[in-house]
């Protein structure tokens, strides 16, 4: 793998994810919705119709009026959503690392923490235990106020290491990696990273290769791991 760039090089915010992350994700896409209700259409007046007289009404006989079952309406409790991650843990590159959940900015690309000690977890993809769709977990490299920080290890992972994501409720949900890849910016598959069905996984991404001043950092690391049990 192509190492990090030296310290004399990181004059700008590096890492960034944002810069690479454009999410073609429910609920962030643009476009203007359809108003709720159609505008009348325009209609030309006609004749008044001449009226007719009613017919005459007729009751109906109590041996024709069907039986009309009445059932006790209860709503169903709302389905519980699973709690969110809220730290990170990776003994083998000693990664201990509290997680925040984290949206889009107003372009659609992923937002991340200011700082290199702390992760965020994408809002809009699975929780920990969900049975489809991945977990997406991502932090900076390093930034200039810190320097390197702990996601400047995950390359170091190797198949079978184990992350933990502890969950609100304290819940640890155990994984293993199952890969670790090197990805220029321009070829990451979102559509496999960021997914919403298939077997359940963990994804975690940060910035690697090259670095240059203008561009920033040519690749990302994207780990997947598999749940554990």
């Amino acid at each position: 793998m192509t190492p990090h760039a030296s310290p004399r090089h990181r004059t700008a915010v590096l890492g960034s994810l944002g810069l690479l992350l454009l999410l073609p994700l429910g609920g962030c896409a643009g476009g203007t919705a359809a108003p709720a209700t159609a505008p009348p259409a325009r209609t030309t007046a006609a004749p008044t119709p001449t009226p007719t007289p009613a017919a005459p009404s007729r009751e109906p006989s109590e041996a024709a009026a069907p039986a009309v079952p009445t059932v006790r309406a209860t709503l169903r409790p709302a389905a519980r959503e699973a709690p969110a991650p809220v730290r990170l843990v990776a003994d083998d590159v000693r990664i201990d690392l509290p997680v925040q959940p984290y949206g889009v900015d107003a372009d659609g690309f992923m937002l991340l923490p200011a700082t290199v000690d702390e992760v965020a977890w994408y809002a809009y993809s699975a929780r920990p235990g969900a049975r489809a769709g991945t977990t997406v977990l991502a932090a900076h490299v390093d930034t200039v106020a810190d320097g390197l920080g702990p996601f400047a290890n995950l390359r170091d992972l190797d198949e079978g290491d184990e992350l933990r994501v502890t969950a609100a409720d304290e819940q640890v949900h155990r994984y293993a990696v199952s890969s670790v890849e090197k990805v220029a910016k321009a070829e990451v598959p979102l559509d496999r990273v960021f997914r919403r069905d298939g077997d359940p996984a963990l994804v975690v991404i940060t910035c690697g290769g090259s670095f240059d001043r203008g561009r920033g950092y040519s690749d990302n690391v994207v780990v997947t791991a598999r749940p554990l049990g």
